[in-house]
């Protein structure tokens, strides 16, 4: 047996943990310096780094403190750099422990590259696990000589195996097991169960039912939960959409039909529902003087007075705080309506919805230049290809794009082709002269010589028309190509604007310069800068205004439009519409109004882009339908202004009954609902109170009863709600992982996947659900805990007669049904019949059950309570 006294690893007493160590322990402090100093570098060297460390991998106590300090900063979403966690530490009052702000700095000087911080990382874990295994050693030695007085051998052991395998921080345990030792682990199991009288050993749901079918939910296990978005999101069948190549209504579009996103891209409509009736309308008007009908559960995504105020602390840095705490959700119609005002003295709007990205489109071949076209739409004569104008300049941007425009007199400019190419001279194939040509078969000098001709050289050959192949009579053009599009009042003629002023559904869908061009020809020659930097024009033709409007608001601009009586040679033109928007772009090119717009901006700063709801009232019932689209944010532009509109009920039950009822800790990753929203279905669930009327402030005492009864023991309850939008995988593993660690959750719900982004260019968006499928399978598993997905069905529900969905309808991937362990599927009969004899009944179809049968459970849906219960019992 060695001498104690020569071991280096513990001190004469045995190794008590009051020795002192005779070797330093494993360490690298240039690796932790570097791992530090490349974090406040890179925010992505923080992703890396998360996955592989925690504070207590850092030797000094120094590095242990800046560490924490900097994944408290990137979880809360701020920058982490020299600045941020110096201010931060002196917050805390460690900063001079950690050597000040000098030392902040000296860490970042002394990085080779940032790009290195996961290897620089994987090195400080290596020394972490060595110093660990140092310190496992001396508890292990400690055990051997003094564990085994009044403790069984076995005990020991175990308690050794044990510090062992704390060293990687793992409750991993061999790979492999012989049959002979599960059996009995089995066997305690099953008695366990049958002690309890069957009842659920795992997690459980909430719903008897489906507790006995599964024996509620186990830790490593993924179960999606599955089903339509809700019914009864719908806008009116004559609502306009806008699509790529023009318009069509909520009641015409199909799917397979292409839409125009909140970002301005195309979007494939993927689902459209029937159309349906006898839903609570209301009349949704906005500051420009739109109108939407809508149904009660129509969604917008709206900002409110808190998260502009939110936004705008944010963006000046107000208090330090450089990061929005309150974003823009999607809210119901008639939750719009009931928090239409703030609760303010001057009862101040409270809701408003972001204009849309400019159109992004493919740019078109078009017959006219579009400034030319915007040139002559603003201030042309209507019958003539020429338009009036006091700036020479107009005529130089016209000529600029390859026309010619003339002065023909005071103010009038002709707006042509160019002078067609002169015919090359010629050498007379009689006398040999040489000589200009008048049209393009000529071959001789004149008359004389022309006669002589035939007799010393081939016939001519009848010479056709470059455009379409046809003879003509010896002019480049044959007469008909010559009248469509030989000269541009031939093509305002063919483009129907000729004596009918409007733009053309292909300009109005060009490429987003095609447009600007178009609008800063209308705006050189009719529009005007007002007073407060406003861009104004006015026309008095109703089309041409109706036209330009849809130009403005297809650029990102908010527009309202105006009328007015004026004198006009007819009743037709005696009404001038002007349209007025605002906008810090460039949108002259005449460099006197560009001027103008520019100095008249700068006085006068106000809120761009931005439209406020106005009113929300309520409507007899109309048809209304509903469409789904591919966009990643669900949203696609609706009316003539293009307003963004907005395209979960049974994991937010079952996180219920695991925190309130039974005191587990459970977390709710919301990419769909915001916080407040997530909450207040929890209090309507769980006191019993209708949402619509929580919503719209019409509680009755009874209801302030019920809330406060149950108040005291839902604020007990361990439920986490991270609402974070844009949330990667890496930062739910890294949440969840923390959650764990602090408050040992044992539940994990998301809502919902197809939501979820990764941030990286990948090949299709199925391989991406994939990846995340595979990676909430094995983050399940890691913790040990049920991870719950939501996720929804495609519209192959809706094309079979019984509605009912099927394994095969989850969207997007098929390794969603290969990695779970269960697939619930949601079906509510009255979601598509109201009449339905099942009417309040919905279905959990237990499609994929891994480790039991395959059923379907029926339960009850009290969706005015935002909640599923199980079925009375007869």
């Amino acid at each position: 047996m060695p001498d104690e006294r020569e071991d280096p690893y513990f001190a004469d007493d045995g190794g008590s943990s009051g020795g002192t160590f005779e070797r330093q322990p494993p360490q690298d402090l240039a690796a932790e310096q570097s791992v530090l100093g490349g974090m406040m570098l890179s925010k992505d060297a923080i992703a890396d780094v998360v996955e592989v460390l925690s504070p207590n991998d850092f030797y000094r106590p120094a590095h242990q403190a800046i560490y924490d300090c900097v994944l408290d900063l990137y979880g809360r979403g701020e920058p982490a750099d020299a600045i941020t966690v110096s201010a931060e530490l002196e917050r805390r009052q460690e900063l001079l422990k950690v050597g000040g702000a000098p030392y902040l700095h000296t860490l970042i000087a002394t990085v080779p590259t940032a790009a290195n911080a996961g290897y620089y990382a994987e090195i400080v874990s290596e020394k972490a696990i060595l110093r660990r295994l140092v310190e496992a050693g001396t508890r292990i030695v400690q055990l051997g000589y003094h564990g085994s007085e009044g403790a069984a051998v076995e005990e020991v052991v175990d308690r050794a195996q044990s510090a062992i395998y704390d060293v990687t921080e793992r409750r991993a345990s061999e790979d492999y097991h012989v049959l002979e030792e599960l059996l009995q682990p089995t066997m305690d199991e099953i008695d366990a169960i049958a002690s309890r009288g069957g009842e659920s050993q795992g997690i459980p749901t909430g719903f008897a039912d489906l507790d006995a079918l599964t024996n509620g939910l186990h830790p490593g296990q993924m179960i999606i939960i599955a089903a339509r978005p809700g019914v009864g999101k719908a806008l009116s069948l004559d609502t306009p959409l806008p699509t790529p190549d023009g318009w069509t209504t909520m009641g015409e579009v199909a799917v397979g039909d292409y839409l125009i996103g909140a970002d301005g891209k195309p979007t494939k409509v993927v689902g459209a529902t029937e159309v349906m009736h006898d839903r609570r309308c209301y009349e949704v008007e906005f500051s420009d003087g739109t109108i939407i009908t809508a149904d009660a559960q129509h969604q917008w995504l709206t900002d409110t007075r808190a998260s502009r105020k939110s936004a705008q602390a944010a963006a000046v840095g107000y208090n330090r705080t450089r990061n929005q705490r309150t974003f823009a959700e999607v809210r119901a119609t008639e939750e719009i309506a009931a928090t239409l005002r703030c609760n303010t003295a001057d009862r101040r709007l409270n809701h408003s919805v972001n204009a849309a990205q400019a159109l992004d489109l493919q740019e078109r071949d078009l017959p006219i230049a579009p400034y030319v076209l915007g040139v002559w739409l603003g201030d042309g004569t209507s019958m003539a290809a020429a338009f009036t104008s006091a700036d020479p300049e107009i005529a130089m941007y016209v000529e600029a794009e390859g026309y010619r425009a003339p002065l023909v007199h005071d103010r009038y400019y002709r707006i042509q082709f160019p002078e067609p190419e002169l015919v090359a001279e010629r050498t007379c194939v009689v006398c040999g002269a040489t000589f200009v040509p008048e049209t393009s078969q000529v071959r001789t000098c004149g008359r004389s010589c022309g006669g002589k001709a035939r007799l010393i050289s081939e016939p001519v050959p009848q010479p056709t028309c470059p455009d379409c192949g046809k003879p003509t009579c010896g002019l480049r053009q044959c007469q008909a190509c010559r009248n469509q599009r030989g000269t541009v009042q031939a093509l305002l003629r063919t483009m129907g604007v000729l004596g009918n002023k409007h733009i053309p559904a292909e300009y109005l869908r060009g490429s987003e310069s095609q447009r600007r061009a178009v609008l800063a020809g209308l705006l050189d020659t009719g529009g005007t800068v007002a007073p407060s930097g406003s861009v104004q024009f006015s026309v008095t033709s109703e089309r041409l205004a109706r036209d330009a409007y849809e130009l403005v608001v297809g650029l990102g601009y908010r527009c309202t439009s105006t009328t007015k009586k004026v004198r006009g040679r007819t009743e037709a033109s005696s009404t001038a519409f002007t349209l007025t928007f605002t906008t810090q772009d460039d949108v002259f090119r005449l460099n006197r109004k560009k001027l103008v717009h520019k100095e008249r901006n700068a006085r006068t700063p106000r809120m761009v882009g931005t439209r406020f709801i106005t009113d929300v009232r309520p409507v007899a019932s109309v048809p209304v339908r509903c469409v789904e689209v591919d966009s990643p944010d669900h949203l696609y532009l609706a009316s003539r202004s293009m307003i963004p509109t907005h395209n979960s009920t049974l994991g937010l039950d079952i996180a219920r009954s695991v925190s309130v009822k039974h005191g587990l800790g459970s977390v709710i990753f919301s990419l769909e609902m915001g916080r407040t929203e997530i909450v207040m279905r929890m209090l309507s669930a769980e006191a019993r109170i209708r949402l619509g009327d929580m919503r719209g402030g019409r509680m009755t005492d009874d209801d302030w009863t019920r809330l406060a009864r149950r108040m005291s023991e839902i604020s007990e309850a361990p439920l986490y709600v991270d609402d974070s939008p844009n949330l990667t995988m890496m930062e739910i593993r890294a949440k969840a992982r923390r959650l764990k660690q602090r408050h040992d959750i044992q539940l994990i719900v998301l809502d919902y996947m197809q939501l979820m982004t990764s941030g990286k260019r990948v090949e299709s968006r199925q391989q991406e659900v994939s990846e995340f499928s595979r990676n909430l399978k094995l983050l399940a598993k890691e913790l040990e805990v049920p991870l719950i997905a939501i996720s929804q069905l495609n519209r192959g529900p809706e094309q079979r007669t019984d509605k009912r969905p099927q394994l095969s309808d989850l969207r997007e991937s098929g390794s969603l049904e290969q990695d779970a362990d269960m697939v619930i599927l949601i079906h509510r009969p009255d979601a598509f019949e109201r009449d339905d004899p099942r009417m309040g009944e919905a279905d959990l179809i237990l499609a994929k059950h891994r480790a039991g049968p395959t059923a379907t459970i029926t339960v009850a849906h009290q969706l005015h309570y935002s909640r599923f219960v199980d079925m009375a019992q007869e």
